[in-house]
């Protein structure tokens, strides 16, 4: 009995080392492109996501891979520098590398992730994700990491391989940074469309180019594609370039054959800014990836995308809600309804309604309605809510009840709010309405269902 309980014990005991050693390693780079140790912060984050640690062997860097880092200065631009990834995968012993970039623009900033596999230096998954501060970072790294720990996961065994060809700049009217920017993101889409196994750009890839002295202008030569498979053992080659008309930039894509050069899918995007370009390169990747079922799904995404740009923008407070108040005077008990429109950033409309009760003067009966209407401007916090003032006015229909005696009135009166949003759903406000004879004040307090 004792012999068997400890030869339970030890296999139990080998089972769980056995199952230790089956998680994948991953080693993660300082995301390139931020200020300061911006991107050896968001790297550490992402190391320190639970579902990460739960999924992977999380290796820590060592001073060979840091000066390997800190000599190739990893400023890695275009298309994921897959060789220097999978050279410092093999120094860790990594099956897997995240890596990503942060690109700033004008008004907001892009977060790009991807995770390739070291021995294969196929490019499992990619993601890129908008923010306007850098310290919303931390809050996109969850959905960013189960992304990364889906990715690793799958078997893309029998998919056909697609290699990235080198990126081109057709002429000098374009930015070439935001070109490249977009060449990524057509390569992330790609990658999430699970039609191929796609291969990033590596310099074995460039050598066979080199040798051959091609210079790719958008459509790859036979022998182009045909150097780009034998180098990547691919049986495809994704094709790319920017040109520029006037005030329009296009950017061209295609795939073609490894076989023989010729083009198995096509087509082009034009866009003025790079946040036009953004927008359209899923598009692209759909049209390159499933031809016959890309309109049914762009016009998916487009309604997702317009709902999200009209609900998700924390600078458009759409809302209803519900609050109580008091006016201090007749009517002495105010309830509100009332929702936010808001078709434009940091304004809105707000249109509502007040029911009041009960009256300063003895005994008499009092109701009150007060539908109103106002324009506000609004200012988001940094995380959730914000603070807004709106001018507006409405109509009062009161109607005073003194024993068989009955007398409504009605009155005109113009109005400035002012409140508080906490948190998306407690508002606390504040409105001083005239007539232009009399003023009366408003303080209430209320329940906000904010749309997001």
């Amino acid at each position: 009995m004792y012999k068997r309980l400890v030869f339970t014990l030890l296999l139990a005991v080998c089972g769980m080392a056995v199952f230790a050693q089956a998680k994948p390693r991953l080693g993660i780079l300082p995301f390139v492109g931020g200020t300061g140790g911006d991107g050896e912060t968001v790297a550490t984050l992402f190391s320190l996501q639970s579902d990460v640690q739960g999924a992977f062997t999380v290796v820590p860097r060592t001073s060979a891979v840091n000066a390997l880092i800190a000599e190739q200065d990893f400023q890695m631009s275009g298309y994921t520098d897959s060789d220097t990834i999978a050279r410092i995968g093999n120094m860790l012993n990594a099956d897997f590398v995240v890596s990503g970039h942060i690109r700033r623009f004008v008004d907001r900033n892009l977060l790009i992730t991807t995770i390739v596999e070291v021995e294969t230096f196929e490019q499992m998954a990619g993601d890129y994700r908008e923010y306007r501060n850098i310290e919303e970072i931390p809050s996109l790294l969850p959905a960013v990491s189960r992304k990364m720990i889906d990715a690793a996961r799958r078997d893309t065994s029998r998919l056909p391989k697609l290699a990235i060809a080198p990126f081109y700049i057709a002429n000098k009217g374009v930015n070439e940074r935001d070109a490249e920017v977009l060449a990524q993101i057509l390569a992330v889409e790609i990658v999430n469309t699970g039609r191929y196994a796609v291969l990033p750009r590596t310099s074995t890839m460039q050598a066979a180019l080199d040798e051959l002295e091609i210079q790719m202008s958008g459509y790859t030569s036979e022998e182009g594609a045909k150097a780009l498979g034998r180098a990547t053992n691919a049986e495809y080659v994704l094709s790319a370039e920017a040109r520029s008309l006037g005030n329009i930039n296009m950017f061209i894509a295609q795939i073609l054959h490894v076989e023989d050069g010729s083009q198995l899918a096509g087509d082009s995007r034009n866009y003025r800014v790079v946040e036009d370009g953004m927008r359209l390169m899923p598009e692209l990747a759909l049209l390159l990836t499933d031809k016959a079922g890309a309109a049914s799904r762009i016009g998916t995404r487009n309604r997702a995308l317009a709902r999200a740009a009209m609900l998700e923008d924390p600078a458009k407070l759409w809302s209803v809600g519900a609050s109580v108040g008091t006016s201090v005077a007749t009517p002495w008990a105010i309830g509100t309804v009332r929702g936010t429109l808001a078709p434009w950033r940091y304004t809105f409309f707000d249109i509502g309604c007040d029911v009041g009760f009960i009256t300063q003067i003895e005994g008499a009966g009092y109701w009150s309605l007060y539908p109103f209407v106002r324009y506000a401007a609004f200012a988001p916090f940094r995380n959730s809510g914000g603070w807004y003032i709106g001018a507006g006015g409405g109509v009062m229909l009161a109607e005073y009840t003194f024993d068989d005696l009955t007398q409504s009135k009605t009155v005109y009166a113009a109005e400035l709010a002012t409140g508080f949003l906490f948190w998306d759903f407690l508002d606390i406000s504040y409105t001083l309405r005239t007539d232009f004879a009399s003023v009366s004040h408003k303080a209430a307090v209320g329940f906000t269902v904010r749309f997001k």
